[in-house]
């Protein structure tokens, strides 16, 4: 209501051009509906996972978040190698906008571990996770497991973040 009091080109533009531009969400914010519908068809399938910062079991039937290790706040990445199944209490009550501290990073690393061999076994998963993981980190090498390979490369990469960033962490 207010663009259509300010004075605009003869062509103006009208209430719900505005209302569009100010509520779209940029593409690196799409709804992780895709993603939490994979992680569901693996619980079906028998996949357990630990949520990393709680060591909670999430089954199938049980509540959980799909989780940013580094939280969008601090850098929106919704690459899958950063969203992990997590406690929703604790994600929302704790964690929030916050990185894991060195402690919580290395207490977490077997269960993205545990995560990342479920995406890897997963036919729809697979391809997305090591596109995505190649495109942040580059190259892996065949000497070491893959998922290995991500879980250090993730820490290193959450390391980074906290040092550039200064953020608050848990």
């Amino acid at each position: 209501m207010f663009t259509e009091t300010v004075r605009q080109p003869s062509e103006g533009i009208d209430r719900g051009r505005v209302y569009s531009l100010l509520t779209a969400r940029p593409d690196n914010r799409r709804p992780l509906t895709w993603e939490r519908n994979q992680i569901d068809l693996l619980l079906m399938e028998g996949c357990e996972f630990l949520c990393p910062w709680t060591h909670k079991r999430i089954r199938v039937g049980a509540a959980y978040d799909l989780d940013h290790i580094v939280p969008v706040a601090l850098r929106p990445i919704n690459e899958l190698w950063n969203l992990i199944p997590a406690d929703p209490a604790f994600n929302s009550q704790v964690k929030r906008d916050r990185l894991p501290s060195e402690d919580s990073l290395q207490r977490a690393e077997p269960s993205l571990l545990q995560t990342y061999q479920h995406y890897r076994r997963s036919q729809g998963l697979r391809p997305v996770l090591e596109s995505d993981a190649c495109r942040r980190f580059g190259a892996f090498t065949p000497q070491e497991s893959f998922e290995l390979q991500l879980v250090k490369r993730t820490a290193a990469f959450v390391r980074c973040v906290a040092q550039w960033r200064h953020a608050a962490q848990f």
